[in-house]
């Protein structure tokens, strides 16, 4: 009798499994099958930009027809030859400073490849024609540079020089990892031996100084 009701218990133990193992598959494949089909309806249309860094006041920001008013208002001023290569070559009729929370990879300038404004843009300032003059000269001078410089780069002070409303070329600044970048070459930011070149684009002591006085001037970031 004990092993009757063994074989009916092992019995019932294997159809139990095989109907759970069964039912197991099934839901699986079922799963399988509809996170497919969620993959399959991704589009572009549904995509949305990645939104700014949790650090990024976006609040404060300006908005751009704000931007793209002021240019118009901004004070003319003249290329000066004394302002040393390449600034004295740029065919520009004003220069607007920029206060703006920049990113490494998301907001390197002021104006983005499709030509928008970031939305990260605190404060706005033109440059009159000596305030230009005192930061392009110091810009354009070997002895601005030769310190080192980290490899961050979340810039505060974008220089955007335009000629009407068009821009002719912009300058990102961090003094934080005391580095600049520039959509046209500067060539004091290179060191030179013989043929060769090196980089040369840590901002020195006076190159710095003069960063901070400018921004002092018209109480910018790193002018605090």
């Amino acid at each position: 009798m004990n092993i009757m009701n063994n074989s009916f218990t092992i019995k019932f133990l294997n159809i139990f499994i095989s109907q759970s193992l069964f039912i197991g598959l099934a839901f699986f494949i079922s799963s399988c099958q509809k996170k497919g089909d969620d993959n399959s309806d991704v589009s572009p249309a549904k995509l949305m930009d990645a939104p700014p860094p949790p650090s990024i006041d976006t609040i404060n920001s300006l908005r751009e027809k704000i931007l793209l008013d002021y240019i118009h208002t901004a004070q003319t001023i003249h290329p000066n030859p004394k302002n040393g290569f390449p600034f004295s070559r740029l065919d520009y009729d004003k220069i607007i400073a920029y206060d703006f929370q920049g990113e490494e990879e998301a907001y390197q300038d002021v104006i983005d490849r499709k030509g928008k404004f970031v939305p990260v843009v605190l404060k706005q300032q033109f440059l009159t024609q000596k305030q230009a003059d005192q930061i392009l000269s110091v810009l354009a001078k070997d002895s601005s540079y030769g310190n080192g410089s980290a490899a961050c780069f979340r810039p505060h002070l974008g220089l955007v020089f335009f000629k009407g409303n068009k821009k002719i070329n912009q300058i990102s600044i961090c003094l934080s990892c005391n580095a600049s970048s520039s959509e046209i070459e500067i060539p004091a930011k290179k060191h030179r031996v013989g043929n060769e070149e090196y980089p040369h684009e840590g901002f020195s002591r006076s190159g710095k100084a003069a960063i901070i006085n400018l921004c002092k001037e018209i109480n910018f970031h790193y002018g605090r």
